[in-house]
């Protein structure tokens, strides 16, 4: 008999190759940053795609784009990396948090790994658990408030032009670097957090998951039940790492839904359970994988072609501003 393969496997090999990504990205963005600090020539131009590091940097240059007619000069791939990112909202729910994002598969594996140490993991009850929820929305309005609002245009274009901002990759280089105290003691919380809470970053506090969650609820993909397949066993729910109650929806909407596709893979019954598009057209995890990867490649290619992907500040600048900032 042919052996299946395991239904999770689209997403686990995005999730690897995104990692692997990551991680070749950063080795090599710290060896650029390196020989500029050497004084060197750096061998390589600086990896762009380090840019979607820097959601704030993203936020602000798309703003610029939309406003201002044009995309901003010092690390462009932060804006066309984010608006990726909404775009894998609009159309595949919060993907990019299950399939990208390097927390998710640390989180997941954290509270897996608590859940065989200490036979389960603890929910808090919905009336600390909402408002709790709530602290990822407070915290992406706060940068809202400070980007969209209070800060007028011209006020962007000159956080986009200053020293600080040309050189914030490097500062956030330094920061993983050599983290403070207070640092290593708050990464050290959240780790030990997520072993007894289900994906406890993501799910409270985590402004870059609330703002796809927002534009998620737009999204043309959705997990659909159907009640005539449906045995109503409760497997889709308790597989969910978000806690939706998915056995009693016709269809999700909720902005908390990562579309990791646990409770599709985890249902016993065929079909009972789907992710579709406009309610109708059924979208397995491979074609999900194929649409998400097209969306970013799609951005990469766009800032390629239009001479946008990589930023205008040459090496001898930020080798001055690094040498010159406190």
């Amino acid at each position: 008999m042919k052996r299946r393969l395991p239904p999770m496997l689209p997403r686990y090999l995005v999730q690897t190759g995104f990692l692997a990504f990551y991680i070749w990205i950063g080795v090599r963005f710290a060896a650029w940053a390196a020989s500029l600090q050497g004084g060197g020539a750096p061998p390589f131009p600086r990896p762009a795609a380090i840019d979607g590091f820097l959601p704030i940097s993203g936020l602000m240059g798309l703003r610029q784009w939309l406003q201002g007619g044009e995309l901003h000069a010092v690390h462009p791939a932060a804006a066309l990396i984010l608006l990726a990112a909404l775009g894998t909202a609009l159309l595949l729910k919060r993907g990019f948090c299950s399939w990208v994002c390097p927390v998710f598969p640390l989180s997941e594996g954290l509270w897996r790994l608590g859940q065989r140490l200490f036979g389960r993991t603890f929910a808090p009850p919905f009336w600390i658990d909402l408002p709790l929820r709530a602290l990822k929305y407070l915290i992406l309005a706060f940068f809202a408030w400070q980007i969209l609002y209070l800060m007028p245009l011209p006020g962007v274009q000159a956080f986009l032009s200053s020293p600080y901002h040309k050189i914030a990759d490097i500062r956030l280089l330094h920061f993983f670097q050599h983290p403070s105290a207070v640092a290593l003691g708050v990464i050290a919380g959240l780790a030990l957090l997520s072993l007894f809470v289900q994906m406890a970053w993501c799910r409270y506090l985590c402004p870059y998951g609330a703002l796809l969650g927002i534009f998620s609820l737009f999204s043309l993909s959705r997990i659909c039940r159907s009640e005539r397949l449906c045995i109503r066993c409760g497997l889709c729910s308790a597989r969910c790492p978000a806690w939706l109650p998915v056995m009693q929806k016709k269809t999700v909407r909720s902005a908390e839904c990562y579309a990791c596709y646990r409770c599709v893979h985890g249902c016993p019954a065929p079909g009972a359970v789907e992710m579709k598009v406009a309610g109708r057209v059924l979208l397995p995890s491979v074609v999900f994988a194929l649409l998400l990867l097209a969306l970013f490649l799609g951005a990469d290619l766009y800032g390629r072609v239009t001479g946008q992907w990589q930023g205008k500040v040459s090496d001898a600048e930020v080798r001055y501003l690094l040498r010159s900032s406190p």
